[in-house]
C-alpha cells in the first residue's frame, strides 16, 4: 500500500513537473517582444508550441486541470496585453483561441473566463466561429442549478451569433436558453446581479429575434469594432471576407481602414 502510495506521489510530481516547464512558471514579467521582427514571430511561434504541449498533457487524475486552467488564463492576460509587440511588430491575436481551448477543456467552470474569451476571441482575434465553438463545449459542462450564473454564456454566445454572424436563429435559441437557465437559478443564489431581470431581457430578446429582421448594419458595426482592433493583416482579412459578404469593402481614408460599400465612390 505505501509502495502504491509513493508510486502516485511520484507520478503526480512528475505531472506537475511537466505542467511547470509547459508553463515555465512564473512568466508574467516575460514579453513576447523580441528585438527584431524574426525575434518576436519565433517568440510567439513558441507560445503556440506550448499551448499545443499543455493540450496534451493528462486531462484526468491527480486534479490538475484547474491548475492548468489557471495559469494559461495567466498566460493569456500577459499575451493579450502584450501591447509593445503589437505596436511594434503586429504581432495580432490569433493565439487567442488556443489559450480558451486549452483553459475551458480544463477547466468549463471557470465562468469569469468567458467574457475575456467573448472579448479576445470573437473582437480581437475576429474568430467568433470558434468562440461559438469553445462555448458549445463549455456548455456542456456548466449548470444553472451549480453555477448559478452561467446563464451568462448564454448570453455572451447569443451576441456572437447575432452581432457576427448575423444568425437569428442561433442567437434566440441561445437567448431562450439564458431565461431557461437564468429561471432556475435559486432565490437564496449569491449573484452579482439580478437573474429574474436577465431571464426577462433574454426572453424579450428572443420574442424580437422571431420576426426577419435586416442585422446587417449590426453586423457592420460589430466587424468595424474588429477593425479597430486589429493590428495584424491576418486579422485585417479576416475582417475583409466577412464585411464582403455584408456588401462592402475595406478602404484606407486618412490613413485609417475604414468599411465603406462596395460602390462606394473614392
Amino acid at each position: 500500500m505505501r509502495f502504491r502510495n509513493l508510486t502516485i506521489n511520484l507520478c503526480a510530481i512528475g505531472i506537475f513537473a511537466a505542467i511547470a516547464l509547459s508553463l515555465q512558471f512564473p512568466r508574467l514579467n516575460q514579453r513576447l517582444t523580441g528585438q527584431t521582427l524574426e525575434e518576436t514571430r519565433k517568440a510567439v511561434r513558441e507560445e503556440e508550441s506550448r499551448l499545443k504541449v499543455i493540450k496534451q498533457l493528462p486531462s484526468r487524475g491527480f486534479g490538475f486541470n484547474n491548475m492548468i486552467a489557471n495559469f494559461t488564463f495567466l498566460q493569456f492576460l500577459q499575451y493579450f496585453g502584450d501591447d509593445i509587440s503589437r505596436s511594434k511588430f503586429q504581432t495580432g491575436y490569433s493565439l487567442s483561441p488556443r489559450y480558451f481551448e486549452n483553459i475551458i477543456e480544463r477547466d468549463p467552470r471557470f465562468l469569469s473566463s468567458y467574457i475575456y474569451m467573448s472579448a479576445s476571441v470573437s473582437m480581437f482575434a475576429g474568430a467568433p466561429r470558434e468562440a461559438i465553438s469553445i462555448y458549445e463545449k463549455g456548455l456542456q459542462s456548466l449548470s444553472p442549478d451549480i453555477q448559478p450564473t452561467a446563464y451568462k454564456v448564454w448570453r455572451y454566445k447569443a451576441t456572437d451569433h447575432l452581432l457576427f454572424l448575423g444568425d437569428a436563429k442561433g442567437a434566440r435559441e441561445s437567448y431562450l436558453k439564458a431565461a431557461e437557465w437564468a429561471d432556475r437559478v435559486s432565490p437564496t443564489a449569491k449573484t452579482f446581479d439580478d437573474p429574474k431581470l436577465a431571464a426577462e431581457l433574454s426572453r424579450q430578446s428572443a420574442k424580437w429575434l422571431e420576426e426577419e429582421r435586416d442585422f446587417t448594419k449590426a453586423q457592420i458595426g460589430a466587424w468595424y469594432l474588429v477593425l479597430q482592433n486589429a493590428v495584424d493583416k491576418k486579422t485585417v482579412q479576416i475582417v475583409a471576407q466577412e464585411v464582403d459578404k455584408l456588401g462592402m469593402k475595406i478602404e484606407i481614408q486618412n490613413e485609417r481602414l475604414v468599411i465603406v460599400p462596395k460602390n462606394s465612390a473614392k
